[in-house]
């Protein structure tokens, strides 16, 4: 015996049966049509059509559902009588996270900023109300309250895995790479770090990956404008520029694991509470599920590896030096870094994703240097394998790829 389809009230349990149906009244003609071929004329006992198909589940799950939330969002808005008191506010916050609603509408609806909306989100979390973040491509967040046991691990945010959403009709993805920063080093360049915020607005990029080194941690290969490692973090998480269309997506490097090791300060738990635009999955590697392929964010530790995640492409920290090397079919780009440590000047790339099929079938990179005016220093398309059939890469393979990397630039 089958299990029993949930009526569309159990679906959308944490709205009023009257709620539900006014904003299906709201719904089109076709829309409309759907949920009926989903449940049948009976909505409290459903029968599903015979001639519900697959292209059927996926207008109903990707399109009618949706905006049928955002209705029932939108009506839940108009009864919501927001105060300035951060009570009413955390109150108001927390019925808002009842559905998938972005950074932007509640920032909206609140009257507030993004950074006082994490702080206010990090206040609900201490208070036990744990949600979801899901990262779109177009550089919002949307957050949704946990109902199911298995959605608490994922809600912790621990997991070294993460998924830009990106729609299947998306042909291509231009993004920006950085590295070694830096921060709190006196070769830092905050001031290039703004330059390369507002390239990615004039260029609408919405996506920043980051090599590691964020910060300069707890040893320096040269002088330290802030030793006291709380400070130094507390100074990035205030001064790592905010744009309320950019996510950055990063990987611990060395550096930032000195602060953890030394002094137990978690730069990725920092970011987690107070700066949910900065997304670390973890140090030495972050993996970045998009469409069917993965990117690799790797930056080098000595008691480290490379995971073995069969990605297209590997972007490397650590090296400070802009190179690429097709290794093992996959594309390993060497970030230069936005930094004084460079012996070279500071640099980013624009990587900009082709895809085809779902996967990543070429890369086109520009070498940029952000000077009174931005210079493309160079301009290269690398054509992925076609049909490459990944392997992993293993203790050994990853030594000898350092190896070879470290070699080459020196």
């Amino acid at each position: 015996m089958g299990r029993r389809l949930q009526t569309i009230y159990e679906f959308l349990s944490d709205y009023q049966e009257s709620d539900i149906n006014a904003a299906i009244n709201e719904l089109g003609e076709e829309e409309q049509e759907i949920i009926i071929m989903r449940y049948g004329d009976d909505l409290h006992n459903p029968v599903t059509s015979k001639d519900w198909n697959s292209s059927l589940a996926s207008k109903f799950y990707g399109s009618v559902i949706p905006k049928l939330k955002g209705i029932l969002v939108k009506s839940s808005r108009d009864i919501i009588n927001i105060e300035t008191d951060s009570k009413d506010l955390t109150f108001t916050l927390i019925e808002l996270l009842k559905s998938n609603i972005s950074t932007k509408e509640i920032c909206d609806i609140l009257k507030v900023d993004e950074i006082t909306l994490y702080k206010l989100l990090l206040e609900i979390k201490n208070k036990g109300v744990s949600f979801l973040r899901k990262y779109n491509v177009n550089g919002e967040i949307s957050y949704q309250r946990i109902k199911k046991f298995k959605e608490i691990k994922k809600a912790n945010n621990k997991n070294n895995t993460k998924t830009i959403y990106t729609p299947n009709s998306s042909k291509s993805l231009k993004t920006l790479a950085i590295s070694d920063l830096h921060i709190g080093n006196e070769a830092e360049r905050l001031d290039l770090l703004d330059r390369a915020f507002n390239y990615c607005i004039k260029n609408n990029i919405h996506i920043i990956f980051c090599g590691g080194d964020i910060i300069d941690g707890a040893y320096s290969s040269g002088n330290q404008k802030i030793t006291n490692i709380y400070k130094q973090t507390e100074y990035f998480i205030a001064n790592y520029p905010h744009d309320k269309s950019i996510l950055t997506f990063a990987v611990g490097g060395d550096h930032d694991y000195s602060a953890l090791y030394r002094y137990g300060i978690d730069i990725a738990e920092m970011c987690n509470n107070y700066r949910h635009d900065i997304v670390i999955g973890g140090f030495n590697n972050t993996i970045i599920n998009m469409k069917k392929d993965k990117i690799q964010l790797y930056h080098y530790l000595k008691a480290g590896m490379l995971l073995n995640v069969n990605p297209s492409l590997i972007f490397h920290g650590h090296f400070h030096n802009f190179q690429l090397k097709m290794q093992q079919d996959r594309l390993n780009i060497v970030l230069p870094s936005l930094s004084d440590i460079t012996d070279t000047y500071p640099q980013a790339l624009e990587v900009t994703l082709n895809f085809k099929d779902e996967f990543i079938e070429s890369t086109d990179i520009k070498q940029i240097v952000f000077d009174q005016k931005d210079i493309i220093l160079s301009n290269t398309h690398s054509i992925l394998p076609e049909n490459r059939k990944i392997k992993d890469i293993n203790l050994k393979d990853d030594k000898m790829l350092t190896k070879t990397m470290s070699s080459s630039i020196k």
